[in-house]
């Protein structure tokens, strides 16, 4: 079980590392884009729409191990209350497990999304007339990782009340 963890965080850690490779060609487009039109008064025409398309692989690839690190948002309205430590615990887990069912939820649904834009045949209203399936794939990848992400956090909490 401990193997199928690690792989799990290690699979977290791969899509934080191409979140900020993403993150990069961002950066890198921004600077092309902006000598360009400074020194030679060009454009790239495509930065502003592969900028957005790259933030959001960016964004989901990184989900995963943000939740590993737990740098999530965390609201501890209700967990900072709870006297019992056992208690707290408790409802860690069914919220990890709701977490886990939302994840799901949005995943299928993205999967769903991205098939339909496929075989309709969508296409970014661009110059370049981008596939949308390509940068919409971004959305179920990284529900994926967060949702196998969620399955290893649960089991862990479960591994602790043992």
């Amino acid at each position: 079980m401990k193997k199928i963890l690690n792989v799990i965080d290690f699979i977290s850690k791969v899509g934080a590392y191409l979140s900020g490779v993403f993150m990069l060609l961002i950066v890198f487009l921004i600077c092309l884009e902006i000598l360009l039109r400074t020194l030679f008064k060009t454009s790239t025409m495509i930065s502003d729409e592969f900028s957005a398309y790259f933030m959001v692989f960016s964004v989901f690839l990184g989900l995963a191990y943000t939740l590993r690190e737990g740098k999530h948002i965390k609201i501890t309205l209700i967990t900072s209350r709870i006297r019992n430590k056992m208690v707290a615990k408790a409802v860690d887990l069914i919220v990890l497990i709701f977490a886990f069912g939302i994840s799901v939820f949005v995943f299928c649904y993205s999967v769903s999304m991205v098939y339909e834009t496929y075989s309709l045949d969508m296409r970014a209203d661009s110059m370049l007339e981008t596939p949308l399936w390509i940068p919409e794939m971004g959305v179920p990848i990284g529900f994926f990782l967060l949702s196998i992400q969620l399955i290893s956090m649960i089991i862990r909490r479960m591994k602790n009340y043992q």
